[in-house]
């Protein structure tokens, strides 16, 4: 009887547990590959979204240079 509410308790404490995608949370049993690849997709659309930001602002800032050189030359 003792072994079976072992069991029990173990199988509920686990079950309980909410996984994560995040391998520094979660251990062993609360790891969710479905999560981890949702918190990678998030990720590199962040990057996608920087990187496309970053070139605008490089456009602009060689723009905006041109346009200063210009008005030095005159």
């Amino acid at each position: 009887m003792k072994h079976l509410s072992l069991i029990l308790l173990a199988a509920a404490t686990l079950t309980s547990c909410e996984t994560t995608g995040d391998p520094n949370q979660g251990g062993l049993f609360g790891w969710s590959q479905g999560k981890a690849n949702d918190r990678i997709a998030v990720r590199e659309q962040r990057l996608s979204e920087l990187e496309r930001d970053n070139a605008y602002q490089e456009g602009r800032s060689h723009e905006l240079e041109r346009q200063a050189a210009k008005k030095s030359n005159y």
